[in-house]
């Protein structure tokens, strides 16, 4: 699948996207997990998971008890792995996209996960005063430097001390240069897995 949504030039981090309803039912297994799930056009990765959240998926390391976010859930697989891996902890998933954050919603009531919650809205303001563990994140490149950054910027402020910020970037679309970036916030960074044209990065606090 491709790594953005280009239905009627929308992009996935449209609050509301306009282009028609299509959702897509399908089966898949990430880390040893099998999930059913359910996507739709005008979201990030409609139909299939995407190779970056696959290898964030299959190399991230949460803590076993806590609070964990996936931001930026699109229809939520990063959380629901998560859900899977560390069902002492709770889990919340967030995403500006109003119709990933229903679809999120439906895949966690389909795969019976019960540690987890969704919200709709924009992590830097919906989210308040709430802080966590581990963060987890497969960032919205095309949504332009500014806002990634923003929203880094803001996740490392959530995290709890000892807390770990996982990421996946393209190389070819500024990986290494955001690297840098990060550690203005979060001191250690770590390239902890690289497939294809992708990278994980590791960032503790």
């Amino acid at each position: 699948m491709p790594d953005d949504n280009s239905d009627n030039k929308q992009h996935y981090f449209s609050p509301q996207p306009q282009v028609a309803s299509e959702p897509v039912q399908f089966e898949t297994t990430v880390r040893g997990l099998t999930f059913s799930l359910v996507s739709d056009r005008g979201v990030f990765s409609h139909g299939a998971v995407d190779n970056g959240s696959r290898l964030l998926a299959e190399t991230m390391q949460l803590p076993q008890q806590g609070q964990i976010l996936d931001l930026g859930c699109g229809w939520g697989i990063l959380g629901m792995v998560a859900a899977k891996l560390s069902p002492d902890a709770h889990i919340t998933l967030i995403d500006v996209n109003e119709r990933a954050t229903g679809l999120a919603a439906d895949n966690l009531r389909r795969n019976h996960i019960g540690n987890a919650k969704v919200i709709y809205g924009d992590g830097p303001v919906a989210l308040g005063e709430q802080r966590f563990d581990a963060i987890v994140c497969n960032p919205p490149i095309r949504a332009g430097r500014q806002q990634v950054l923003r929203l880094i910027e803001d996740a490392a402020g959530r995290l709890t001390e000892g807390g770990s910020l996982w990421l996946v970037v393209r190389t070819d679309k500024g990986a290494k240069t955001l690297a840098r970036e990060i550690s203005i916030w979060l001191a250690d960074v770590e390239t902890v897995a690289i497939k294809g044209s992708y990278r994980v990065f590791r960032c503790d606090k």
